[in-house]
């Protein structure tokens, strides 16, 4: 089973919930994949990783109860600090959605320890920004998960000042393109504010969203309430 993980923007914790659900996972016994394949801002002037061990891809590997036979860096790995596509451009390439499928099935079928049917390998994709940062000129986010097949869609917000527009526009933009997110999870923001602890229950009276989850900075358990949703329905 995929889950996919989108933002309503940048720097809202996807990568937190990422890995917490990946030790929660595995701390269930069940195997547990963590995959980023477009990371940008990582690599150096001399085509090395500028700090491995604080990128993305590299908690997600650690987080993981598994390994796979392909690179350990992600399949994109873009030195610039910017939007995917502009990344992408700067750095002479194109992001393209097909061999990011076709990476990701093979990261599946290489890893160690071997995975048997009756305990089916749980793979956590994050994606990179917005739901609908540009990959490509007319792709986005969104066009990434849906050509991942049939997978979880998480949508993180930041527990913080604008999480109510934010996630009722994703939610409205998302609707019209014809696939909203399964669940919503809050991430503890990392400059608190006065919504602060609040916005959760007035996303909820709103009738814009009911979050799964709220996940502190340093604290997993507030994953094993989504996880045991995920649970329920995919056991």
């Amino acid at each position: 089973m995929r889950i996919i993980v989108l933002g309503c923007g940048t720097g809202v914790g996807k990568t937190r919930l990422s890995a917490a659900l990946l030790r929660a996972l595995a701390a269930r016994g069940l195997p547990a994949l963590g995959l980023k394949p477009i990371e940008t801002g990582i690599w150096g002037s001399n085509q090395s990783i500028v700090d491995a061990a604080a990128s993305d891809a590299t908690a997600l590997i650690d987080a993981s109860s598994v390994r796979t036979g392909i690179q350990h860096h992600p399949l994109y790995a873009l030195r610039e600090p910017v939007s995917p596509h502009l990344a992408a451009r700067r750095a002479g390439t194109q992001i393209e959605l097909g061999l990011i499928a076709r990476w990701t099935d093979e990261a599946e079928r290489s890893v160690t320890p071997h995975v048997t049917s009756s305990s089916a390998l749980w793979t956590v994709i994050e994606t990179a920004g917005g739901v609908f940062s540009p990959l490509a000129p007319g792709t986005t986010n969104f066009d990434l998960a849906q050509t991942l097949g049939p997978a979880i869609w998480v949508l993180v917000a930041a527990d913080a000042l604008g999480v109510l527009h934010d996630v009722s526009s994703c939610l409205q933009a998302m609707r019209a393109c014809g696939r909203e997110p399964d669940h919503l999870v809050l991430s503890a923001a990392r400059d608190p504010d006065a919504s602060t602890g609040s916005n959760s229950a007035e996303l909820e009276a709103l009738g814009i969203a009911a979050p799964a989850a709220l996940l502190a900075r340093n604290d997993d358990r507030g994953v094993t309430q989504l996880l045991d949703r995920l649970l329920e329905v995919n056991p």
